[in-house]
């Protein structure tokens, strides 16, 4: 299922392509990120903001970018 990664409220949550939200993400959660490729990622919350972790390498969030549960 695909979607966008969107900021919601007080955390990300994903606006799914048949226009319903997921439901709000939580720390831990998994998921496939596009960014100049697909790359596996898991949702932290790191001192003050969410971050996307991937090989044990924090990323920024790019809310917009797609997103693939």
């Amino acid at each position: 299922m695909f979607g966008i990664l969107i900021f919601n409220g007080d955390r990300p949550d994903i606006a799914l392509e048949d226009g319903t939200l997921y439901g709000g993400l939580h720390c831990g959660d998994c998921f496939r990120y596009y960014a100049d490729g697909w790359l596996h990622v898991r949702l932290e919350y790191n001192e003050d903001e969410w971050v996307l972790v991937c090989h044990e390498n924090s990323i920024p969030i790019k809310y917009g970018a797609q997103v693939n549960l």
